[in-house]
């Protein structure tokens, strides 16, 4: 689909004497994208998917807060007077 995309771009943008360089470096993209894939594959490399992606950790000021005490509160509000 790419390299259909990108005939027309060239046939229309690309004035016909840089047309064959063009052409052929849509030709050894491909093969050359897939024979990279495979290298890092063999290398034990995999992309990470969104649904298997680990979840980020909270930050420190995202985590469990320590339960109220007498000190800071215990929570309740203030009686006024």
């Amino acid at each position: 689909m790419y390299v259909a995309i990108m005939s027309v771009f060239v046939l229309l943008v690309i004035d016909p004497s840089g047309r064959v360089g063009a052409f052929t470096g849509l030709l050894i993209s491909g093969p050359a994208y897939l024979a990279f894939g495979a290298v890092l594959a063999k290398f034990g490399y995999r992309r990470e998917r969104l649904r298997r992606a680990p979840r980020p950790t909270p930050s420190v000021s995202q985590a469990r807060r320590p339960a109220p005490t007498k000190r800071t509160g215990g929570g309740s509000p203030r009686r006024r007077k």
